[in-house]
């Protein structure tokens, strides 16, 4: 078993000795039951407890408000190598990253807001998550500053929910020290703190788009499920909204259970339908950009602009990473993949669509096979390119074979017509729900089928008719 235990820390130089009891209350964590340690934080307590059980990382987040600049250092360089001293000090072993600032410190004012906070926090907890493959991820929130330990608190939250691991999401915070006790602080470190008369001015942080970009996730997210939710995030950037509107329509795709249109060896003629392929691959999550400036006219630390649609750009990474999980180099591999998932999560109706559509296509592959061996169809270089006439026929009367070879000319006319009446009719409802009926594998859209080792490996679509079809799904 593996924990990832995150950690907001204010300034450990301020810290007293306590005996820190917690309870581990979770049904895989049965026998742990609670202990008792004695020790400067409680970030420690917690990693000795789990130790018990499995591996542990700890992931501590400062401030970069400790550390002031100096010899041309950024105050985030400072404050991180304080912080480490700081957790070798308190014997407690982990990786440390320095968060943006808020508030007047140290005779500068540090401008950052909770967003920054939040998105610098988010990234960092699913990058080690990501290395990791935690089974639980536990947060203790003891130690940290009010906004710090709110934007943590929330990215952890957000982190848990692309991670599916809002069930094993463990959060800590201990009671206050109590004020009649006057033992020393633990790191003997000269406080330097200058003082000024007078009032300061404080500002209330508004965290609500800690809330929205939480919202926004857990939105997104529940595409994951299949659900067939009209979702709209109001986006700025035309980039993200395209990329947006993409796996958007991919999931609606699924939903709908035309799965066969995203098939990643599909080709598309003439106007190519605008949704996200699986196998295009995301890469590794996106990283927030924070452009630390440090004004010494001003007296100023400042990081730019906090971007507000982060969250969105991370969660479309995820929904992206799990359409490439359904990759498969044939099409009936990976209608079988898409049926198993739909299966997985319950929706048992369209993966019975999509299994049955999966068998069709292997058994026309088998007639194609046999059609091929006696001359009836061309075999070049082991491939068979079927037209969408013929895929038509053996489709329909895959488990006829032998009958078809004795009489293919014959069928090719009798379906030549019943080609011709579908490809007169205007792109309807009907035409859809045929679509859907058959697990996004449609007569009419289909213009080439290309057999390689008895497999699926290539289908071309009517690019024209696909984006008809998709547009006419949207608006559904």
């Amino acid at each position: 078993m593996k924990f990832l235990v995150v950690a907001p820390w204010g300034n450990p130089s301020m810290w007293r000795r306590a005996r820190y009891r917690i309870e581990l209350r979770h049904k895989a964590l049965e026998g742990l039951g609670e202990g008792e340690v004695e020790t400067c934080s409680s970030t420690k307590a917690l990693a000795e407890l789990l130790r018990r059980r499995g591996d542990v990382k700890v992931l501590i987040f400062g401030l970069d408000t400790v550390a002031q600049p100096a010899g041309g250092r950024t105050p985030r360089e400072i404050a991180e190598e304080k912080y480490r001293e700081w957790a070798r000090a308190l014997g407690v072993e982990g990786e440390v990253v320095s968060l943006p600032g808020i508030g007047l410190f140290h005779g500068w004012r540090y401008e950052g807001k909770p967003l920054h906070l939040f998105n610098a926090a988010f990234y960092h907890i699913l990058k080690t998550a990501e290395e990791l493959k935690p089974s639980f991820i536990v947060v203790d929130l003891t130690h940290g500053v009010n906004y710090q330990t709110i934007a943590v608190l929330y990215a952890a939250v957000a982190a848990s929910v692309l991670l599916e691991k809002e069930d094993r999401l463990l959060l800590y915070n201990s009671e206050p020290y109590p004020a009649e006790y006057s033992a020393e602080t633990c790191i003997k470190e000269a406080q330097r703190v200058e003082r000024r008369e007078g009032v300061p001015q404080l500002t209330a942080l508004d965290v609500r788009q800690l809330q929205d970009a939480v919202g926004a996730i857990r939105l997104l997210w529940a595409l994951r499920r299949l659900a067939p939710l009209k979702i709209d995030v109001e986006i700025q950037s035309p980039e993200l909204r395209r990329r947006f509107d993409k796996v958007i329509t991919s999931y609606r795709l699924l939903a709908s259970g035309a799965a066969a249109l995203l098939f990643p060896k599909a080709k598309f003629s003439g106007r190519a339908p605008e949704f996200y392929v699986p196998g295009e691959g995301p890469g590794a999550v996106p990283e927030p950009r924070i452009d630390i400036k440090v004004d010494p006219d001003r007296r100023v630390v400042s990081y730019g602009e906090a971007d507000e649609m982060y969250s969105v750009a991370v969660a479309l990474h995820y929904l992206e990473r799990a359409l490439d999980e359904l990759r498969a180099e044939d099409l009936v591999s990976f209608l079988n993949r898409v049926a198993k998932h739909y299966k997985e999560i319950g929706v048992t109706l369209t993966s019975i669509v999509v299994d049955t559509t999966a068998k069709q296509l292997g058994r026309m592959v088998k007639a194609a096979e046999a059609l091929a061996d006696k001359g009836v169809l061309k075999r070049i270089d082991g491939v068979i390119e079927l037209s969408q006439l013929e895929a038509m026929v053996l489709f329909e009367r895959s488990n006829r074979a032998l009958e078809l070879a004795a009489s293919w000319r014959q069928a090719l006319d009798e379906f030549a017509k019943v080609l011709s009446g579908e490809m007169e009719r205007k792109i309807s409802d009907r035409t859809l729900r045929n679509l859907l009926a058959h697990g996004g594998y449609s007569h009419v859209a289909v213009e080439k089928v290309v057999i390689k080792d008895k497999k699926i490996v290539e289908v071309v679509y009517n690019g024209e008719i696909v984006s008809e079809l998709v547009q006419r799904l949207k608006t559904n």
